[in-house]
């Protein structure tokens, strides 16, 4: 079975073997809103997708090689560790879930293997999801950190550090009319014909109980289908949740659609405090904002996991120093207190001045 992956300037080709398309079956459908029968492009990566069988796929001294970092996140789903093999132009990340094999470098070599589980699917996920990164950084591609909204064919995001309320503030928005779920937390951004255009990007959603608890609903959900001691555990922990689940709960289907940039809100919640907004006017310190949303990833672990492609970033800054400019027509608006929020009302220019 080949199927091809299409997003902005990146076609990942998938190969996939009979005995491997059971368990490709989650990640196919994860991004099935990318996913063709056709390439748009000559492919940009190609990856074969085998079975695995950890017993008889490696050789019984790989396991004997202390474990290299892979990825270290609070969600375990997303924390894992690899046997790192070296050898003949190629790099062989193994665990007993998935086994990668890389090329050294992707500029002499674009040629992936990957044997994998019903364990993989997170693991393959953010492979790919790092691979597309990368390569779009390169290419010019600003990433932003941040999750989004939309209505009418423009799109607001929501940013901020941890523990800022964007969850919040993104499920106070969707409770108002008209308004749909757009990006999780990433999107990539381009300038077209002098707009800022964003590219969603489809996310694993990780729901703090706290905001799971503030909705009865989702609380049911959440209780009822993916873990039930939801009630024993802090307020401040994460629930990992399935995309399909999380969106049908919203009512409304991840599309891929890019749409015009039309707002940034960063909020910052205090439960219990009055809500105050105020637009941010002065370019040095919206330019301040922006950049600490943007998705860098050189100070992750990625140089274990993606060290076969590492951006020269030279497009990237770039493209993104090219973005002020086009940022003088995205309102900037600072959220602080219980995040409450009428985002119609809000953009049509009413501020709640601390």
């Amino acid at each position: 079975m080949n199927r091809y992956l299409n997003f902005l300037h990146t076609t990942v080709a998938f190969e996939v073997a009979a005995d491997a398309t059971a368990a490709f079956e989650p990640v196919e459908r994860f991004f099935r809103h990318l996913m063709a029968d056709r390439p748009a492009r000559e492919p940009t990566f190609r990856i074969t997708v085998l079975g695995y069988h950890p017993d008889t796929d490696v050789e019984p001294a790989v396991w004997r090689i202390p474990p290299s970092i892979v990825r270290r996140s609070s969600a375990a789903e997303f924390t894992f560790d690899a046997h790192v093999v070296v050898g003949d132009g190629r790099k062989r990340y193994v665990n007993r879930a998935t086994l990668l094999d890389a090329p050294l470098d992707v500029a002499t070599d674009n040629t992936f293997t990957v044997r994998i589980t019903e364990k993989s699917t997170v693991q393959v996920l953010d492979f790919v999801r790092d691979l597309v990164i990368r390569h779009e950084e390169n290419e010019g591609t600003v990433v932003l950190h941040a999750s989004g909204v939309s209505k009418n064919g423009r799109a607001v995001i929501i940013a901020g550090p941890k523990g800022a309320g964007k969850t919040t503030t993104l499920l106070s928005v969707l409770r108002r009319p008209g308004w749909k779920y757009f990006t999780g937390d990433k999107l990539f951004c381009t300038l077209e014909d002098g707009h800022v255009v964003v590219y969603p990007w489809r996310d694993y959603p990780y729901v703090g109980v706290g905001t799971i608890r503030a909705e009865p609903r989702l609380e049911k959900l959440v209780r009822e289908n993916v873990d039930e001691r939801i009630d024993s555990y802090q307020p401040s922990n994460k629930v990992l949740m399935d995309p399909d689940l999380f969106e049908s709960w919203m009512g409304a289907e991840f599309s891929a659609e890019p749409l015009r940039l039309a707002a940034l809100l960063l909020p910052e919640v205090k439960p219990g405090e009055q809500l105050t907004t105020w637009r941010l006017t002065d370019g040095n310190e919206r330019w301040a904002h922006l950049n600490k949303i943007v998705d860098r990833q050189v100070d992750t672990t990625f140089f274990t996991w993606q060290s076969h492609l590492v951006p020269d970033y030279a497009r990237f800054y770039a493209s993104l120093a090219e973005l002020r400019t086009a940022l003088d027509a995205v309102e900037m608006i600072r959220l602080r207190g219980t995040l409450d929020i009428d985002l119609d009302t809000l953009l049509s220019g009413e501020e709640r001045r601390p």
